[in-house]
């Protein structure tokens, strides 16, 4: 499951859509309910921000669902609302970056930093919703699409985002264009696109967002201690 990535080269999103100077400052640490960059189908020129997985408010006192991140693209594929929704409602997730926990034992696991060496950045699949709480409160969220984790990839996580491949903007950004139609063009992260290390277990604080998330670190576990398996 992804629940943290990276948007550093925030700058290279520049090259193919319009992006407020408001928004182009390194992201180092992307969590749920954070405000974020994404390109909607509804506005294919704007780079716009929207709440990832719930806003803030919501989920003060609500457990996140899972699905509210991450959507796997068989439950899409069999459900006619969430096909519906990506040919109105998908959008474009860009990220250079994801962080994952690498499980050594029932009671030991690893920070990992995954870099993206294929390109600058490349841009993940997801679809934008919108949701009303029960106070008639509205806003809008997205999240991504996922797929079955591939041998090199289960180590650290069971399912891995979908990405667009960017050559095909036009097919992507096409109304017309359906789910059956855009799915040759989307593929799963590949493990041999990244490169990895450990870093500090501090990503899953919310309060930070530097450089530092991303230094390689001696081997930690999830409490920022030694490994003793190293």
């Amino acid at each position: 499951m992804i629940n943290r990535y990276t948007l550093i080269n925030i700058k290279y999103v520049q090259n193919s859509f319009k992006i407020g100077k408001d928004i182009i400052k390194p992201i180092y640490n992307a969590f749920p309910t954070k405000k974020l960059p994404i390109i909607t189908i509804v506005d294919k020129e704007n780079v716009s921000l929207n709440h990832w997985g719930s806003n803030n408010e919501f989920s003060r006192n609500n457990t996140l669902a899972k699905r509210l991140i991450n959507v796997d693209i068989s439950k899409v594929k069999k459900s006619n609302i969430l096909t519906n929704q990506f040919k109105i409602n998908r959008c474009l997730i860009p990220c250079d970056g994801f962080y994952f926990w690498k499980n050594i034992n029932s009671n030991d696991k690893r920070p990992y930093y995954f870099k993206y060496i294929k390109d600058k950045l490349t841009y993940c699949v997801g679809i934008r919703e919108s949701f009303e709480d029960f106070s008639g409160n509205k806003f809008m969220y997205f999240y991504f699409l996922t797929s079955p984790s591939t041998l090199e990839w289960k180590s650290f996580t069971s399912r891995v985002p979908l990405f667009f491949d960017m050559r095909y903007f036009d097919i992507w950004f096409d109304k017309k264009s359906t789910l059956k139609k855009i799915l040759p063009f989307t593929n799963n992260l590949k493990f041999n696109d990244f490169s990895n290390h450990i870093v500090s277990p501090y990503f899953d604080k919310k309060n930070i967002d530097d450089k530092s998330l991303i230094e390689p670190k001696d081997s930690l576990n999830q409490y920022g201690n030694y490994s003793l398996f190293d």
